[in-house]
């Protein structure tokens, strides 16, 4: 009896990400959103990585608000025996972004799913909609001016060199 009392109860906790191949650590806390699915592209060029992420909630009415542009964390078991299913045999990969989209596709059972999108704090640089021309200042401080508005921003240029000055630019 011990047996189901427990066994109800865990599920009435709700998903938990102990011992999960997959990991999400939010800002809403480390058991408020547990991941259920990854799908996902990353590349040198071309903005780096996104990632579309399905997550699990015991709160359908989560505010997104708090979530959209938030850092994250995403973690997934690597190595260790697929067949064994031992969780604690291979490092878990990390991987930084920030939220760019996020959506509560629905709910049943007490359960809600939602979508959120995970990608480089770089992808906000799509969102501005000014236009600036900089003139008379080198690739480094026009890449410096751009990025001065961004937390994450940049820590500066590898390897010295001579930067000419730019006639104008957009």
């Amino acid at each position: 009896m011990d047996l189901l009392v427990s066994g109800l109860a865990a599920l009435a906790a709700g998903p938990r990400q102990h011992d999960r191949l997959l990991r999400l650590h939010a800002p809403l806390g480390p058991e408020v959103l547990v991941a259920e699915t990854l799908d996902g592209v990353e590349s040198v060029d071309g903005g780096g990585f996104r990632f579309d992420l399905t997550a699990l909630s015991i709160d359908a009415h989560l505010c997104l608000d708090d979530l959209l542009g938030q850092p994250v964390l995403l973690q997934w078991q690597t190595d260790g025996d697929p067949a064994a299913m031992d969780l604690g045999a291979g490092p878990l990969r990390p991987l930084h972004g920030h939220v760019t989209r996020v959506e509560r596709v629905g709910s049943n059972g007490g359960l809600a799913r939602y979508a959120l999108r995970i990608e480089p704090w770089l992808a906000f640089l799509r969102q501005r909609v000014d236009s600036f021309v900089f003139q008379d200042m080198t690739v480094v401080e026009i890449v410096e001016s751009v990025f001065a508005d961004y937390v994450d921003g940049v820590a500066g240029p590898g390897g010295g060199g001579h930067w000419p000055r730019r006639g104008a630019g957009r």
